[in-house]
């Protein structure tokens, strides 16, 4: 997988990502117009089952650490400044963000200290933007690659594939069976399970790079017939939209990312999903804001499910450009964080 493969997987990512949020509660209907419904559901609905963008991050994020960790340049000092550069970006957004809302928004409410604390911690961020839950987690993997990544040049890469895999399916059952009921997602333990439940595809997407300096994930009879590796993107989509538990989608992952590997995307869409690759971690933290805080009704107001969409993809990538250039400036003026 090439560094334009991984941008593009990125954009990918943050398009399943949108959608998702979008319309991923059927009640959506009730203030939109739906066109194509299967049964009682929306199909926009039915469609965000396909839509599971968190292992594709985890996926490049694994791959691109593996990269560095492969020639040398991965520590824990250099993970050190990764995550405080993801944070002081993070804090950016809901400095400004969560100022506007304050400053405009009647229905807005800060909270007290220890609301304020936990959300620009990552802890509990259901108060200001929720989709920044995965953000704790995330940092907390990236905090540990150097070590994940001694063990499996240790054990092997398969072994810890393996490993990883039974973990990251006990913490799902784990999480669905005890936690999730208990609505105890906040609580240390809870943390803990979602670090392993992530930990799967962020092995997987080392295991692709450690291949990858042996041989290559093409294939050559599949890459050589584009319009075959499109049908069977179609028949990705089509069966995992029949399914609906989460044990598939760590299958659903991997045929994805085999699938992926020998598609050829040129023209305009790659050059989109390049540009909203390199936003897309910026666009995951400031969506939430435009279509929940700020611009619910106007979002919500263009009534079909594609101008919805595309609505909200364009707010979040324009709002991510000042905050993008505001997170350059402010890392530039901190010498520690300005050196990789």
């Amino acid at each position: 997988m090439s560094k334009d493969q991984s941008v593009i997987l990125k954009g990918v990512a943050i398009l399943m990502m949108l959608w998702l949020h979008l319309f991923s509660n059927p009640a959506f209907s009730d203030i939109s117009s739906p066109v194509l419904w299967i049964g009682d559901l929306p199909f926009a609905t039915i469609f965000a089952r396909a839509c599971g963008p968190v292992g594709f991050f985890l996926v490049c994020s694994g791959y691109g650490l593996a990269y560095k960790h492969l020639r040398g340049r991965l520590s824990y000092g250099s993970q050190l400044k990764r995550v405080a550069r993801l944070y002081l970006n993070y804090w950016l957004i809901l400095i400004l963000l969560v100022g506007c809302g304050v400053a405009f928004c009647p229905e807005f409410r800060l909270g007290g200290l220890r609301v304020v604390i936990e959300n620009f911690t990552g802890w509990n961020v259901d108060a200001y933007d929720h989709p920044a839950w995965f953000l704790l987690p995330y940092c907390l993997l990236c905090l540990s690659a150097p070590l994940i990544f001694g063990v499996m040049d240790r054990v092997g890469i398969w072994r810890a594939l393996g490993v990883s895999l039974a973990l990251s399916v006990l913490s799902m059952y784990v999480i669905s069976r005890y936690i999730a009921p208990a609505k105890a997602h906040h609580e240390w333990y809870a943390i803990l399970f979602t670090y392993f439940d992530l930990l799967f595809s962020f092995v997987l997407g080392a295991l692709v790079c450690y291949r990858n300096m042996r041989s290559s994930w093409t294939i050559e009879w599949l890459h050589g017939r584009q319009w075959l590796v499109r049908a069977l993107f179609l028949a990705w989509f089509g069966l995992h939209l029949l399914t609906g538990s989460a044990l598939w989608d760590v299958l659903f992952l991997c045929l994805f990312m085999l699938l992926f590997l020998n598609l050829e995307i040129r023209g305009r869409v790659r050059r989109t999903l390049l540009e909203l690759g390199s936003k897309s971690m910026t666009m995951w933290l400031v969506h939430a804001f435009v279509y929940g805080t700020f611009f619910h009704d106007q979002i919500y107001g263009l009534r079909f499910p594609p101008l919805i969409f595309l609505g909200l993809v364009f707010a979040s990538y324009v709002l991510s450009i000042p905050i993008m250039w505001l997170a350059r400036v402010s890392i530039g003026r901190i010498g520690w964080l300005a050196t990789k």
